[in-house]
């Protein structure tokens, strides 16, 4: 778990970011919102903390880029006596939550202790999730490899009986054949799914 901090106010950052120690979630403080952009190559961001009065780009401005790299996370905005509007503005647009400065301590951490309790809910979620993804597999690979093993193992007894005629050997051999490529068919097409599944999740 991981937090950005953005505010052109470095007092605001070490503030939230004192907090974040507490609660034991790392974080990178950004004073312009260009060079937290350039950060978002690299990294990966549970949720922010994004001042709407910044810089360069303002702060509803930079949550559109940071939802469109972190889809899944959260952005709490920090906002001043006149962004009240903004605020809620950016809440309609899928926003957490905002917090007016002169905010207190309580604030802060009520805050992040919600955000850390929304994202193991979301961890608990997505584990669930890959969990029954790999039992659904698991039983379709058990219904599709059953026919095929009875066949290989039944025909496989018929032709080491030594009463087993030589034609009937033959015939007996290609059916295993046959089921070996059904086996490894399955095998891709099950490979493909868990792929296709792991993409997804």
């Amino acid at each position: 778990m991981k937090a950005l901090v953005l505010d052109d106010d470095s007092a605001v950052c070490e503030f939230i970011a004192s907090v974040l120690e507490e609660a034991g979630v790392p974080y990178e403080i950004f004073l312009d919102p260009l060079k937290a952009l350039t950060s978002m190559n690299g990294n990966h961001y549970d949720f922010a903390f994004v001042d709407i009065g910044l810089p360069n780009m303002d702060g509803l401005e930079f949550s559109k880029h940071f939802k469109e790299r972190y889809p899944e996370s959260d952005i709490v905005f920090i906002t001043g006596g006149g962004d009240y509007d903004k605020a809620v503005q950016a809440i309609k647009v899928g926003a957490y939550d905002f917090v007016k400065k002169a905010f207190k301590r309580l604030d802060i951490s009520m805050c992040v202790s919600r955000l850390i309790e929304k994202r193991r809910l979301y961890q608990a979620e997505k584990s669930q999730q890959v969990l029954d993804f790999a039992n659904k597999v698991a039983l379709q690979l058990m219904h599709e490899l059953r026919n095929p093993l009875m066949a290989i193992g039944g025909f496989a007894r018929l032709a080491h009986s030594k009463e087993c005629p030589q034609d009937r050997l033959r015939q007996y051999t290609r059916i295993i054949f046959d089921q070996s490529l059904r086996l490894e068919r399955v095998f891709d097409e099950v490979l493909e799914h868990l792929k296709a599944g792991g993409e997804k999740l």
